[in-house]
């Protein structure tokens, strides 16, 4: 059974549409040269009578002094004169000049076959076929009503031809939207997140951007690694759902959940939809597209039924993916919708085409992981040789300074809190030392818990209660999340160190794009000097972001960083 291409959400493309102030103004243009075409017709060629021929006069003549208005002064126009309305008030003008003239000539036909094609090119098909019916039963009605002389049957057939011409304009305005709206997310492809983050948070961003395109349930990337083809742990998931969170890490699978997900033949462009419940025998489909001979064939129905099931899906499509050094698929499952051939034979040119991006960001990110392990070694290495036993001589020190104290000496106890502390500090830099050779973790719970260890040591140290306040769901992946240490760090370091304050919070959150962090410390009422965090807003650069400094309502003052993402 031939399952045509989908319904898609036209928003966006309709919004560029809308934007497009060169494609307006041409619309305009038409509009108004077709109406004050009419007028003329209507005023040196009329074939009605006087007072019908005076009242289609009138209403062009109306219709023509706001279609001007519309064109000469776009910025002027009110705001019931933009959108659909437009294109619906040019079948009301033509049914009533019909209803008027007492005849359908053929100036009512072009404004309406000029209607159905706006409505069509700006809105798709939905909105194309809803002002073709309009227009036809507006039309028959109208001819109907003033031409009670004229056979049914022929005015009938007038309507008809305007309704198949209809369709097939709305058909044609969907495929300029689909093909505008495919260019779109190829585009976006190109643009994925922040790569100073890694490939986990771009991967997941364009993930997703696929699964919104097709209104999809869940978008999957299942990739085998050729190294460990034959041992377990050798594939890796990663699944994308409405409202995930913005870091979706790849996961391993068992090798017999992965052959189910990997059906044979690997290199075939699969389509599966699931037949109506009522009538098994129609509705569905199994099929397989190959580039040689580049038709579509029939599928093993068994197979792409269970993972169907095992999706959870009504309907997948499915592509072979090239990532790197891996090989795979990319399945994109919905639950209540069907889709079509075209949809998978799109998935099949993003798979193709738009994730080379992300490929160049996984392979810089290789380099840069491994020269950024080398750097971080060396690091460790200087930090050890310099910093930890020079702090260990100074440990040494105290320690035979107190021996030397007799244990009457009024300051052993500072000297014995003395050792504790540079014993504290030996510890701090040996942990730092040993997480710098390691490389950084993504996992949301250990980047929490490294915030509150960081609030704690403040809490300790200088004794300012630090309250971590993230948002639920909240995942940064590796690079950003260590960014974020780092940020949180120092401005809790510059509240305990140039502040009063007794306590602090530090809040996170994710709004659209942006990552925004504020470090709260209350004042005692007196408004402190402006100031701006150098080190804070330094790093916010770094990252394409920007640090601002701004009064709070409860005598507060709030550190605020957006990064992008």
């Amino acid at each position: 059974m031939v399952i045509a291409d989908s319904p898609l959400n036209k928003d966006a493309a309709c919004a560029a549409a809308q934007s497009d102030v060169v494609y307006s103004q041409l619309v305009a243009r038409i509009r108004l040269v077709l109406t004050v075409s009419a007028v003329l017709v209507a005023i040196l060629d009329h074939a009605g009578p006087g007072p019908a021929n005076l009242t289609a006069l009138m209403v062009l003549s109306a219709y023509a002094l706001l279609c001007a208005a519309v064109y000469l002064c776009p910025r002027c126009q009110p705001r019931w004169t933009r959108g659909k309305l437009r294109h619906r008030l040019d079948v009301a003008v033509s049914a009533a000049v019909v209803a008027a003239v007492g005849q359908a000539d053929i100036f009512p036909l072009v404004f309406l076959f000029f209607a159905i094609v706006v409505a069509s090119l700006r809105y798709g098909l939905a909105e194309g076929v809803r002002v073709t019916i309009a227009t036809v039963l507006l039309y028959y009605l109208a001819a109907m009503l003033t031409l009670p002389e004229v056979a049914p049957a022929r005015v009938l057939l007038r309507a008809a031809v305007l309704l198949a011409f209809g369709r097939v304009i709305a058909q044609l305005g969907e495929l300029h939207i689909l093909a505008a709206r495919r260019q779109a997310l190829l585009r976006e492809l190109n643009q994925v997140a922040n790569p100073r983050f890694g490939v986990e948070r771009s991967m997941t961003a364009a993930l997703e951007k696929i699964r919104a395109f097709f209104m999809a349930d869940s978008c999957l990337m299942l990739l085998a690694d050729p190294e460990q083809e034959h041992e377990r742990g050798a594939h890796f998931l990663r699944t994308v759902r409405a409202d995930g969170p913005t870091v979706v890490p790849a996961i391993p699978i068992d090798a017999a959940l992965a052959r189910a997900m990997l059906p044979e033949p690997r290199t075939h462009v699969l389509l599966y939809v699931r037949a109506w419940r009522c009538w098994r025998a129609f509705g569905g489909c199994a099929l397989g597209y190959a580039d040689e001979p580049a038709t579509w064939t029939g599928h093993a129905c068994g197979s792409l039924r269970e993972l169907a099931e095992l999706l959870g899906a009504a309907s997948f499509i499915s592509a072979p993916v090239n990532f790197g050094r891996g090989k795979g698929r990319i399945i994109v499952a919905a639950g209540t919708r069907h889709l079509g051939r075209g949809d998978a034979l799109f998935l099949a040119r993003i798979a193709e085409q738009g994730l080379r991006a992300i490929e160049r960001i996984d392979l810089l990110d290789r380099i840069a992981s491994d020269a950024a392990a080398l750097e971080r070694k060396k690091i460790a290495l200087d930090l050890h040789d310099s910093a930890i036993q020079s702090y260990i001589g100074l440990q040494l020190g105290l320690a035979a300074l107190c021996r030397k104290a007799a244990p009457g000496n009024p300051l052993a106890a500072d000297l014995d809190r003395l050792v504790t502390i540079a014993a504290d500090v030996i510890g701090q830099l040996r942990d730092e030392a040993r997480r710098a050779c390691a490389a950084p973790g993504a996992d949301q719970s250990m980047f929490l818990a490294a915030l509150r260890r960081q609030a704690a040591q403040a809490s300790s140290a200088y004794g300012v209660a630090i309250r971590i306040d993230a948002a639920p769901g909240l995942a940064l992946g590796d690079r950003l999340g260590a960014e974020v240490l780092h940020i949180v760090r120092e401005g809790i370091s510059n509240v305990c160190r140039h502040t009063s304050a007794g306590s602090a919070t530090v809040a996170l959150r994710c709004a659209g794009a942006t990552l925004r962090i504020d470090i709260i410390n209350p004042h005692d009422g007196a408004t402190p000097p402006r100031f701006q965090p150098r080190s804070l807003s330094e790093r916010a650069v770094a990252l394409g972001g920007a640090a601002v400094v701004r009064e709070g309502g409860a005598n507060e003052t709030i550190v605020t960083v957006e990064i992008p993402l």
